[in-house]
């Protein structure tokens, strides 16, 4: 699959993960899912599906990224919460989602994410993960308390493949 046409390195199409589709036929993203370990430890939104987008971390510049796509963003808190949040956007109607987390947790939820049945690509972090640090049954409950990074520009080359922008001339689009 040629990922140049859309600005992603070799190197980087190695840390995007696909569920249920691949990239190329990927239906338009309508959310993206976002880790709160990315957040800092101290952060008052660390445990929360929100972002006041101070500027101390990026994930206030990925949900910048998402509003400027006219898509939701969330922070997801925990396991349960992940599943619960897929579960909502298949109800919903959300044709797929782009979202962030390692590739250990991919691996060892890739049949909980196939089996929702909801399309999607996920970018892998960076620095050290729970799974890495023998902290998974922690981070599995939203309390794993160490930073991890994403990868901000590749998840932005990847929601401007399968996120719209919203039309400058529909009014429906700026009314949201």
């Amino acid at each position: 699959m040629e990922y140049s046409q859309w600005g992603i390195e070799l190197s980087e199409a190695n840390r995007i993960f696909t569920v249920n589709s691949s990239f190329k036929e990927l239906p338009e993203c309508g959310i993206l899912l976002l880790p709160y370990c990315a957040k800092l430890p101290d952060c008052e939104f660390r445990h929360t599906n929100e972002c006041d987008k101070c500027g101390h971390c990026n994930v206030g510049q990925c949900y910048e990224l998402a509003e400027n796509l006219g898509i939701d963003a969330v922070t997801i808190v925990d396991f349960e919460d992940l599943l619960e949040t897929l579960e909502k956007c298949k109800r919903e109607g959300v044709s797929a989602f782009v979202g962030s987390c390692c590739e250990a947790f991919y691996e060892k939820h890739l049949e909980d994410f196939e089996e929702i049945g909801l399309p999607g690509v996920l970018v892998d972090i960076d620095n050290d993960t729970c799974y890495e640090l023998g902290r998974e049954r922690e981070a599995l409950i939203g309390e794993f308390e160490s930073k991890t990074e994403l990868k901000k520009d590749l998840i932005e080359k990847v929601m401007r493949r399968v996120c719209r922008p919203p039309d400058p001339g529909n009014a429906d689009d700026q009314s949201q």
